[in-house]
């Protein structure tokens, strides 16, 4: 949403600047970009962050030397996986990689069934197919959690969840007629889902299916402890967000997808809904979006478009913390899987020397403990709220509800007698931790600098070219690291986040450019593009050309006005606040 001051200005006000000044590591001098004028040393450290991050952005959504083509389903394949799709019982971790694919695809399918989808966002299927495989690509396959799998989940969830209000058709509309559907709106005139344009439904799947790309499988407040490169930029505030969407607006405009986002009005309004949306993912903003989502549910009346925008951040919301929502069985996988990944985190965070930030626990009580704090702070009652606003969602937060009774009832086994022979699946440890060294096939502004190779290099990792597979756990929940044999293995020119070795000089030239050059251009785009205005903080502003740049061959010129749109085509929608009386709640970030 865009204040008052910012309508004034007809601009945003893009990344926090105090968040960039914190990345210049000006030691708390109190120098915001105003104050950059006297701090070469802060301008050259600004110049290679922008510069470092439209390098690797572009590099990892490179779609050259990738063999992409439209996706052909068999037809036996296509009618077993609708099934599928139409269900709650879904696990997508048990699919081969490329019938992931293939649900993802006929979600979409499904979605521009509904009337005028096609019309009005112009995209073609076969190009949501190509953006599709290229989006699997920049997911790291090395995540036992925030992994394709994990997208496809969220975009199911998502898929259901507007199935059970009524506004989009279920996946078996494509076994019926090729016409048109139309929601059906009798007695239910009045209820919200029915104001979501066919705009907001395809930037939700959008979200929904890239909310997570480039997941590097370490969490914000690591990257925040590791003062990695990313974190400092963003101020430690939604960072991994922030960087999912900007891979996501860069991988669209890849494929055909890059019209609508330029589209006048209607390009601005999509972009900036798409950003909220995926910035809403971050739980560190979670409570006040549930304080201003309550309101919504008390009737407070909002403008309709921030209503709207509430309405897809709840579901998506929903969808990425669905698993406690899920039968058991399905349940259980997943909340395997995220501690398998918490375990790793923490054994990097050993191997680096950082402070903890996930909390494990070894024993099987402890585990079923955090699983019911999580369920009775977070999922159930976002899915209870959810519920009052979209009374079809109820049946998944009694699901919720059940779940939380099965977990009570697992914590009194544990801790009342048991016989010797009395064990059950969560008695077994946690699958082992991803060697250090798998982390470098990560984005590489999410790591470090130290274990990056750069000048001090005592903790930097040793490097090897990553495994290009997702891991699957057994029905223990034990890791088993066996990869499909028709599995491609990643590489720079097909999207992934392969690192040079640290004594490669890439981090420290920009494409062949010395980055003294590089940061001197950028200090004099600085000085023409930053302008003082009135703000909450009283800070400066960066000013940026939005629209599309050509290519052009002197990259140090060609990075400029990129790399400032990278920053600030980041920035997104997250409720921070709510104002007196029936205004709006404040929000930053916005994204024109």
């Amino acid at each position: 949403m865009l204040d008052n001051e910012e309508y004034a200005h007809g601009r945003r006000r893009s990344v926090d600047v105090g968040g960039l000044a914190l990345a210049l590591g000006n030691q708390a001098l109190g120098h915001g970009w105003g104050g950059w004028e006297e701090v070469q040393q802060g301008e050259t450290r600004y110049a290679e962050l922008l510069s470092q991050m439209y390098t690797q952005t572009q590099t990892t959504v490179d779609p050259r030397n990738m063999n992409l083509s439209p996706i052909q389903i068999p037809p036996e394949t296509r009618l077993r996986l609708i099934g599928a799709l139409d269900g709650w019982h879904f696990e997508p971790h048990k699919l081969p990689e490329e019938e992931v694919l293939y649900c993802a695809y006929i979600l979409f399918e499904s979605l521009f069934r509904r009337a005028g989808m096609h019309y009005e966002t112009g995209v073609a299927l076969v190009d949501i197919s190509i953006f599709l495989q290229h989006l699997r690509l920049l997911y790291c396959g090395q995540n036992s959690y925030h992994n394709f799998q994990h997208a496809l989940d969220v975009l199911q969830a998502c898929h259901a969840f507007l199935c059970a209000a009524g506004v989009i058709p279920p996946a078996d509309v494509l076994c019926g007629d090729e016409g048109p559907w139309e929601p059906d709106r009798r007695g239910r005139t009045d209820r919200l889902a029915f104001e979501l344009s066919n705009m907001d439904l395809f930037a939700l799947f959008i979200a929904a299916i890239g909310h997570d790309v480039g997941h590097p499988g370490l969490t914000n407040l690591f990257m925040k402890n590791a003062n990695a490169p990313l974190s400092t930029v963003f101020d430690g505030k939604s960072a991994l967000e922030h960087m999912h969407y900007t891979i996501l607006i860069h991988a669209m405009r890849q494929h055909g997808l890059g019209a609508l986002l330029d589209k006048p009005k209607v390009g601005q309004s999509f972009r900036k809904s798409l950003a909220g949306i995926v910035l809403a993912t971050d739980m560190g903003v979670h409570f006040e979006f549930m304080k201003n989502f309550a309101l919504l549910a008390d009737g407070r009346d909002f403008p309709l478009d921030y209503k709207r925008l509430l309405f897809c951040q709840a579901i998506i919301k929903c969808a990425d913390i669905s698993n406690p929502s899920r039968p058991p069985g399905v349940s259980h996988y997943w909340a395997n899987a995220l501690m398998a990944e918490w375990t790793s985190q923490a054994s990097l965070e050993k191997h680096l020397h950082l402070p903890p930030s996930v909390q494990l626990s070894s024993n099987p009580l402890g585990q079923v403990q955090g699983q019911i704090f999580f369920i009775d702070t977070f999922a159930k009652p976002l899915m209870d709220i959810t519920a009052r606003v979209i009374p079809e969602m109820q049946r998944f937060a009694d699901q919720c509800t059940t779940n939380l009774i099965s977990w009570q009832k697992e914590r009194a086994r544990l801790t009342g007698p048991r016989d010797q022979d009395d064990v059950s699946p969560s008695d077994f440890p946690p699958p082992s931790p991803r060697p250090p060294q798998d982390f470098l096939a990560s984005f590489p502004l999410t790591l470090p600098t130290f274990a990056l190779g750069y000048p001090d290099n005592s903790h930097a990792l040793p490097w090897q070219p990553p495994s290009p597979f997702h891991p699957s756990f057994d029905s223990e929940g034990q890791r088993v690291d066996t990869s499909p044999p028709d599995s491609p293995a990643p590489s720079v020119s097909s999207g992934s986040f392969v690192l040079a070795s640290p004594s490669s000089s890439s981090f420290r030239t920009i494409s062949g450019v010395n980055k003294n050059d590089a940061a001197t251009a950028m200090r004099a785009a600085y000085q023409v593009g930053v302008r003082k205005k009135r703000s909450f903080y009283n800070r400066y502003s960066w000013t940026s050309d939005l629209s599309p740049v050509a290519s052009s061959p002197n990259l140090v010129v060609a990075a400029i006005p990129k790399a400032t749109v990278l920053v600030a085509d980041t920035v997104g929608t997250v409720l921070v606040g709510s104002k007196a009386g029936n205004e709006t709640p404040t929000a930053v970030g916005t994204v024109q």
